[in-house]
């Protein structure tokens, strides 16, 4: 019989796998390590980082987006905050992480966006998985894009 302590330290441990699957891919963007950004999703992920662009919707075209010549930084630094996990049962997580991105174009120019990643998260056999991410911005600096509006959706 599973006691109520079990199910809660299980609850614990899934959380802190969650919190540091965000955080990773961060760090692995912000490092360049986009082989290993693409094996944070699974297979058939979607993954929206605004109008400027639709849907990517598997890691193959995630990892060629990453990859594009044209579509790159010279350098990147994304902060992470305020992760807030919501369980749908014990197989599937909502996930709205606060996020600032710096970024250095190529002439120099350095773009910064404060927003929300809003990530739907599953359990596979490789362990926990983002399923879906759609980035929605509360402001920016030096960006001349359209973005998803952040202020019109309601936490879980």
């Amino acid at each position: 019989m599973v006691t109520d302590d079990q199910i809660a330290l299980r609850r614990l441990l899934d959380k802190d796998s969650i919190v540091d699957l965000v955080h990773r891919y961060s760090y692995c963007v912000d490092h360049r390590l986009y082989d290993k950004v693409v094996d944070l999703f699974t297979e058939d992920c979607t993954v929206d980082y605004g109008p400027v662009r639709p849907p990517l919707r598997t890691r193959v075209a995630l990892r060629q987006m990453f990859g594009h010549p044209d579509g790159g930084f010279k350098a990147t630094s994304h902060h992470n905050a305020n992760v807030l996990v919501t369980f749908e049962d014990d197989n599937r997580a909502n996930v709205r992480t606060s996020v600032y991105a710096w970024h250095e174009r190529a002439d120099g120019v350095t773009p910064r966006l404060w927003g929300y990643y809003h990530d739907s998260i599953v359990r596979t056999r490789e362990g926990w998985r983002i399923e879906t991410r759609q980035l929605r911005v509360l402001g920016v600096e030096d960006w001349h894009s359209k973005w998803h509006w952040a202020l019109d959706v309601d936490v879980d």
